[in-house]
């Protein structure tokens, strides 16, 4: 037995409506939500923008620094390359298929 690709043409490939991309947009978010640590910044009826993570406190690090002689900086240093927020960008297209961007910190 051979298995066999089968491959729609342009013209066999459907659009989805609106609502149907809003729909597999919910999915998408409720997925992704319940992976934790993540919250919706924004939304629209076909694209959405989650947050991964917490804000850096900058004042906190800033006064840590000072008692301890600039060696806190490292830890705040390694807090700005590695932690911090980070966005990723949830879509739908027209032909419903669903897409997530890392858009960085």
């Amino acid at each position: 037995m051979s298995d066999e690709v089968e491959s729609q043409s342009p013209s066999q490939i459907q659009r989805v409506t609106t609502e149907e991309r809003a729909q597999a947009l919910a999915r998408l978010v409720s997925t992704q939500l319940a992976l934790g640590n993540r919250r919706v910044e924004s939304q629209t009826s076909v694209s959405a923008v989650l947050v991964r993570g917490k804000p850096i406190n900058h004042l906190l690090h800033l006064l840590l620094c000072i008692p301890t002689a600039g060696i806190w900086a490292l830890v705040w240093i390694g807090l700005i390359v590695f932690g911090g927020e980070r966005r990723e960008m949830l879509g739908v297209d027209d032909y419903g298929n669903a897409t997530v961007s890392d858009l960085g910190g």
